[in-house]
């Protein structure tokens, strides 16, 4: 029983062995790269290389609204040239043909919300993200938004809300 064993367990293995031959992995073309830049602070602030140190932190995250399933994070900055950066990197399904994903800062101290762009989204993927400057300071526009909103020209924002954020001031 056990050279039974044994030839049933080794004959495989030697068989194998003998007819192995040297097997090549190719790896596949890199597809790209997405890079997303932000600020980093070093010793404390961070310090952009073209505003300047940092003089307002504001950071939070984002999820989805109602049905709609979203996840990221929002930062926002002011530099010690006055100019305001907010970055946001947004989780979420591609929009549909004909439709694109708009960020809104807003605040309760202004009626109308402030458009901050359309989300990009560099690999058709669940991935989007947003960098919006100005020179004007919105340190209060703490709400955070993003609707699905139509291709057709539209500048106000849709009824659509799919995912929300609320900044909270960090002092560093």
């Amino acid at each position: 029983m056990t050279k039974l064993l044994l030839i049933t367990v080794l004959l495989p293995v030697v068989a194998l062995s003998a007819c192995s031959k040297k097997v090549t992995v190719e790896e596949e073309p890199s597809i790209g790269e997405e890079v997303i830049q932000m600020v980093m602070p070093k010793d404390g602030k961070a310090v952009h290389p073209k505003f300047g140190k940092e003089e307002w932190f504001a950071f939070g995250a984002m999820s989805g609204v109602g049905e709609t399933p979203a996840n990221g994070v929002a930062q926002a900055y002011v530099f010690e040239d006055g100019s305001y950066a907010l970055t946001m990197q947004l989780n979420i399904a591609p929009a549909s043909d004909g439709t694109f994903y708009e960020a809104w800062l807003a605040s309760e101290e202004s009626d109308a919300p402030i458009s901050a762009g359309h989300l990009g989204n560099f690999f058709g993927d669940a991935r989007h993200q947003i960098k919006f400057e100005s020179s004007e300071d919105f340190k209060s526009f703490l709400q955070v938004s993003v609707t699905l909103e139509q291709d057709d020209g539209d500048p106000l924002p849709s009824e659509q809300l799919v995912a929300q954020g609320q900044l909270r001031v960090i002092k560093r």
